[in-house]
């Protein structure tokens, strides 16, 4: 084996040439150029065959392996053709018509080859080589000649033709490659030149030509395995050198070993170096990446370290915009951007772009109403690629801008021409594409290039999949957040529906324990929601220890259906229909329900009502009949009696008997008389009547129907003006309340009735002297039924007819009694010639009015919105300022003013800290407004708290608190609308809203207001404020004071 330059060249050659072919084949996948893969197969062969015959190896003879070597030579220049033509690209069909008759012809110069007619004989002559040409060596050689000519002119007019300054780069190192072939080839004619392996140098030239241009500029797609390998070649070949120059320049050890072992031996250190020294290796790949890499060497570091780091981006817009950067700079684009697969619509929107034309426009950064669709072929094409592919992300390049991406924007679309497509996937799901458009300075993406954005799309698929996964975290944290509000608003009107019902409704669980209650609930029971909730229910809402009898929750429970039954409440007052409805659980959780409670006091009582008004309807009945039935023997009893008194002598006991028969039957027919006015309907109109007499005709009739025993009848009558009245409905209050005064002495006491007048006022006293009226009925002896009198001892509908007849005529009973001492009913009548409707507003001074002002609060506060009986008639009350409104004679509404002047704090002062407003000025509060509801929607509860708001001025007082029930919004409106501010909040026991006003109201700051709203309101109220002296010189003072704000209202008011 003689291993020389001869053999060596060859061999050289042919390592440079098999891993192209070796790739090539296995890689067909890659599309990888057939005439590519041809062309490196014949230089192969050409290279091997050379090889073997020069080395004069022991098996086959050289003869053999020079008609070995021909068939890669021969075939050599016919697969550059081809090869050429797939490189320039060409579409004319005349070079692949020559292509196709260079192979037909090239087996016929493999006949030649084979029968000995180009090479009769070739061997050693020692150690020299020589072959002898035959005849048809010229026709082979002639063909290689041709089509390498060929080639030189398909790329002579590409080069002409072709603006692409890439292009023309590539095909002029191809061009260098062919003529230095050729050149090689021709001293194959001329034997002493021949022998020596010029035409294989000239090859391998070629062949490092072909690599450079294929590698540099992208003309075939290699995996780093094909770079490796050439790489552990140039360092296997580096270091054989090294220790060939070690052996003999240096040791001399060709004098003692064979030339050809010393070549082995150094390959096979050479290769073993390779192997083993990785430092020598690393610093030859990178010498060979900077001096392949330039200046851009330092950009694809950087970009590696970059892609390194993309994992610990979880922000999308941020991953989209520095991946896209960061790629455009590093490759100098000219555009680039990324589409991310929005899982919602399936379309990919666009997150990040880089100078993207679009309709006229450049578009930068992030824009979500560009979308790549669904459907478009882009997207099928790599769903079909990618299957069967092991592969987590392949790129898809080509040419500059032969890439085409749909874009649509807004209904718009635009074609973009992109050079390279990276499909970013995580595992089997497209998350998304990064597109990059034509390179600013070359034309193509090689090895190298596509290595690191390989590199960068398999981080940034994985950076994309974290940031997707964050993108949905935030969107499920936004729609939890949303979901959250949602429910809370949900929840909100829930609390207001359920908190606004008035009446009480409560939750509980199967053990009676509330769960939860409405402000309702707490109001009828007089406890906090914080004290029912936790409690028995049949304890705070009834004071036992165990359920009702009549609960029917354990029924609803069991049977999920409602039941319903009657309860009174623990003091025996209110009467409640219970409703017990089931509430829908999950399976396995506690059962619960609703509990419903119905206030029916008043629909009992007009039941009880109603059937009394039966009963009474029947007595009537029956009255009328009785009177028609004694009316006839009653007449003729009467007429007989008259016409015997003058058949009698007088004197005599028979005339006095006959007297006293015409007396009785006189009595009896007026008794009749009166039953009748209870019997019928009266349909009598209003006269002038003098109240004595209707008072001594109802104090004779009920002389004659009940028993006064030992009692003693007192009369204190005064002259009086007439009053227009309906004689009998009045006649009828006098009745009931004269038999009540009787009955409650029980045959023993004092009865006393008075008749005086004071002003315009008619007023009529009846007094007893019994054992009075218990505290705690006060406030119920006029309501209907209600009475303390034995069963069927009395109706309990007298003193609310007496009252509603009183009311009626404008009038008003008054009710002072003293338990032990007895009870007056004071009844108050207007005159004749006075307004019953009046309205006026006084401040309360005397006993009466003072009276009439608690009574209000006592009706309205106690009676509908729950107050304490016990907060009424304070300590601070007997101090204050009481404001009072009358509708003729009757109370209908009260406010209290408190001043800090009075002496002591304010109530509100009690439950919240007001210190820290205050400034060492006067200050007042406006406490306790009740009107009764038939008012409540007139101007009288802004009327009081006007004048109680005007006086609070006249006595200096800068700040003005107030407080109101917090679910009470209307009345809240109102204070607002006065100029009100709120101030706080407090529960005891119920929620409660603070307000203060320490400006003027904004009724009286605004020039439209005072024109149209405050001065027509004085107007109207200043006549009915009933003050005197110098509490209305106080109060005009500042009416005057809020007029002269503007003149030229004043003006005109005056004129």
């Amino acid at each position: 084996m003689i291993l020389d330059a001869s053999s060596l060249v060859p061999a050289l050659s042919f390592v440079i040439y098999i891993p192209f072919t070796i790739f090539g084949l296995s890689s067909r996948k890659g599309k990888v150029n057939f005439s590519f893969l041809i062309y490196m197969g014949f230089m192969a062969l050409w290279s091997f065959g050379s090889f073997m015959m020069h080395a004069n190896v022991a098996f086959f003879t050289p003869l053999f392996w020079n008609r070995f070597m021909l068939v890669g030579l021969l075939g050599g220049p016919i697969s550059i053709l081809g090869t050429l033509i797939y490189l320039t690209g060409t579409e004319k069909r005349r070079y692949r018509y020559f292509l196709y008759v260079g192979y037909l012809i090239y087996i016929i110069v493999l006949y030649l080859n084979f029968a000995g007619s180009i090479v009769v004989d070739a061997g050693f002559v020692g150690t020299d080589f020589y072959y002898t040409l035959g005849e048809g060596a010229f026709v082979a050689y002639s063909l290689s000649y041709f089509y390498l000519i060929l080639a030189l002119l398909l790329m002579g007019k590409e080069l002409s033709i072709s603006n692409n300054r890439f292009k023309k780069r590539t095909l002029r190192l191809v061009s260098y490659g062919v003529v230095i072939m050729l050149a090689g080839i021709a001293l194959n004619l001329y034997a002493p030149l021949g022998k020596y392996p010029f035409d294989l140098f000239t090859a391998t030239v070629n062949a490092a030509i072909i690599f450079f241009a294929v590698y540099k500029y992208r003309l075939v797609s290699y995996s780093s395995i094909v770079l490796k390998i050439i790489l552990t070649i140039f360092v296997t070949v580096i270091s054989g050198l090294i220790f060939l120059f070690l052996f003999i320049p240096i040791f001399k050890l060709d004098r003692q070993v064979p030339f050809q072992d010393i070549v082995g031996i150094s390959v096979v250190l050479g290769f073993i170096s390779s192997i083993i020294l990785s430092p020598l290796r690393s610093t030859i790949l990178g010498f060979l990446e900077r001096v392949y890499g330039g200046k851009t060497f330092t950009y694809y570091q950087s970009l590696r370290n970059f892609s390194a780091s993309l994992t610990s981006i979880v922000d999308l817009k941020m991953l989209g915009n520095l991946t896209i950067d960061k790629i455009t700079s590093t490759f100098s684009l000219e555009w680039a951007l990324m589409l991310v697969n929005d899982y919602g619509s399936r379309n990919f929107r666009l997150v990040a772009a880089h100078n993207v034309p679009f309709k006229g426009e450049i578009l930068s950064g992030y824009n979500e109403s560009v979308v790549l669709q669904k459907g478009d072929e882009l997207i099928k094409s790599h769903v079909l690629h990618h299957q069967g592919s092991n592969k987590s992300q392949d790129l898809i390049t080509t040419f500059q801008g032969t890439l085409k991406v749909n874009l649509e924007k807004e209904g718009f679309k635009e074609t973009l021409g992109a050079s390279l497509i990276l499909p970013l996937r995580f595992k089997e799901r497209l998350n998304g594409f990064i597109i990059l458009g034509p390179r600013s300075d070359k034309d193509y993406y090689n090895q190298y290039d596509t290595e690191i954005i390989q590199l960068l799309g398999d981080q940034c698929s994985v950076a994309l999949e974290n940031a997707i996964t964050f993108e949905r975290l935030k969107f499920q944290q936004k729609r939890l957040q949303h979901i959250n509000s949602e429910l809370a608003i949900s929840r909100n009107k829930l609390d207001a529906f359920f908190n606004g019902i008035t009446t009480p409704i409560s939750i509980q669980d199967i053990n009676y324990n509330i769960i939860t209650a409405n402000y309702a609930a707490s109001r009828y029971f007089e406890k906090p929601i914080d004290e029912l909730v936790g409690s028995k229910c049949y304890k705070v809402f009834f004071d036992r220890d165990r359920p009702c009898i009549e609960c029917m929750a354990q029924d609803c429970l069991y049977t999920r259906l409602p039941f319903s039954a009657e309860r009174q409440d623990a003091k025996g007052i209110i009467n409640f229909s219970l409703n017990f409805y089931p509430i829908p659980v999950p399976k396995d959780s506690p059962l619960i329900f609703l509990e419903f409670f119905q206030d029916i006091t008043k629909q009992k009582t007009l039941q009880e009502e109603l059937i009394q008004s039966e009963k009474l309807a029947g007595i009537g009945t029956l009255v009328s009949g009785i009177a028609h039935e004694i009316n006839n023997p009653l007449g003729a009893i009467l007429g007989t009696a008259d016409l015997m008194i003058p058949e009698t002598q007088e004197g005599t006991r028979l005339h006095e008997y006959t007297q006293d028969i015409v007396r009785y039957a006189q009595d009896a027919a007026e008794v009749i008389r009166d039953l009748m006015v209870y019997s019928r309907k009266n349909r009598s109109t209003p006269e002038m009547a003098n109240v004595v007499q209707i008072v001594e005709n109802s104090l004779k009739l009920a002389m004659r129907g009940i028993d006064f025993g030992n009692i003693t009848i007192r009369k204190d009558y005064n002259q009086t003006n007439e009053v227009q009245v309906n004689i009998t409905e009045l006649q009828q209050v006098f009745l009931n309340l004269i038999v009540n005064a009787v009955q409650a002495m029980n045959g023993d006491g004092i009865l006393t009735l008075s008749v005086s007048q004071e002003d315009f006022d008619i007023i009529v006293n009846v007094k007893d002297t019994g054992k009075g009226i218990e505290k705690e009925y006060m406030d119920k002896v006029f309501n209907p039924f209600f009475t303390t009198k034995e069963p069927r001892a009395g109706t309990g509908l007298g003193l609310s007819i007496a009252h509603h007849i009183v009311s009626k005529i404008g009038g008003r009973i008054v009710l002072d009694s003293k338990e032990g001492m007895g009870t007056t009913f004071t009844i108050i009548l207007p005159a004749a010639n006075q307004e019953r409707n009046r309205v006026r507003f006084i401040h309360a001074k005397d006993t009466r009015e003072i009276e009439d002002s608690f009574f209000i609060q006592r009706k309205v506060l106690v009676g509908e919105k729950g107050y304490q009986e016990e907060t009424i008639r304070r300590r601070q009350d007997e101090l204050a300022f009481h404001v009072v409104a009358y509708k003729g004679l009757q109370p209908v509404g009260t406010t209290t003013l408190h001043l800090s002047t009075d002496g002591g704090p304010i109530p509100i002062q009690a439950n919240f800290d007001v210190s820290k407003f205050l400034d060492g000025e006067t200050f007042a509060e406006i406490d306790r407004l009740a009107v009764v509801k038939e008012e409540r929607g007139s101007i009288i509860p802004f009327s009081i708290m006007t004048i109680a708001y005007l006086y609070a001025r006249a006595k200096g007082a800068r700040k003005i608190f107030l407080d109101v029930f917090t679910d009470e919004g209307r009345l809240i409106k109102m204070y607002e609308k006065l100029g009100f501010s709120i101030i706080g909040y407090y529960n005891r026991p119920l929620s409660c809203t603070v307000m203060m006003m320490d400006h003027p109201s904004g009724y009286e700051t605004q020039a439209s207001r005072m024109e149209h709203f405050v001065k027509p309101f004085f107007s109207r109220l200043i006549p009915k404020i009933d003050l005197k002296g110098e509490e209305r010189e106080a109060l005009m003072s500042v009416v005057d004071a809020i007029r002269a704000k503007f003149p030229k209202e004043k003006e005109s008011e005056d004129h």
